[in-house]
């Protein structure tokens, strides 16, 4: 990642809007192939909503420009593999033209840290199934797809990520999201 760039909590001279446009324009790509993400079509507002007083919003920034976003959501669970508090990354945009550099990766170590610092023990987020790149960069930072979740048009994959102990087996969770992936799809056919 060059040196010009920083990744920090969104300060006040960033605008909920100028999120929402950095989001948008991430994802005009996925747009495109039909990927349909429900984050980058919030207004600044509602962005700044989702978010609450549980979260934190991480911005990259170049100079004054904002280049990229994620949000940490703090949360309760009640899933097999996320009870208690735990963190809910989303929000997650880089602009294209940032692409490729490590960005990415930097902004999710970013997030582990302060989660860490939160003290939580587990991070989850999710994707749309069709979202290839995310999910190989998902697996690739170490985390575990455990469910299948059905929205409005599409589904989308959950993934946990412990940030201590991981306290079940490779095996038991593959067999928990393979399971969950045949009963989302069966109930909910689209």
């Amino acid at each position: 990642m060059n040196n010009s760039i920083q990744i920090i909590e969104k300060p006040d001279w960033v605008s909920w809007d100028d999120i929402h446009n950095v989001m948008w324009d991430a994802h005009a790509k996925n747009r495109e192939k039909g990927i349909i993400m429900s984050y980058p079509s919030l207004s600044g507002e509602e962005i700044r909503k989702k978010i609450g007083d549980n979260g934190k919003m991480f911005v990259v920034i170049e100079g004054n420009k904002v280049v990229g976003t994620m949000a940490l959501i703090k949360k309760s669970g009640g899933k097999w593999y996320n009870s208690g508090q735990y963190g809910y990354l989303c929000m997650a945009a880089i602009l294209p033209e940032y692409s490729g550099k490590g960005i990415y990766r930097s902004l999710y170590l970013f997030a582990e840290k302060t989660a860490k610092q939160m003290e939580l023990l587990v991070l989850t987020r999710e994707t749309n199934e069709k979202n290839a790149r995310m999910l190989k960069i998902s697996k690739q930072e170490g985390y575990h797809f455990v469910a299948c979740k059905a929205c409005k048009d599409h589904f989308n994959i959950v993934f946990a990520k412990w940030l201590g102990k991981r306290p079940f087996p490779s095996w038991y969770i593959r067999m928990r999201y393979s399971l969950s992936v045949l009963k989302t799809k069966t109930r909910y056919r689209t």
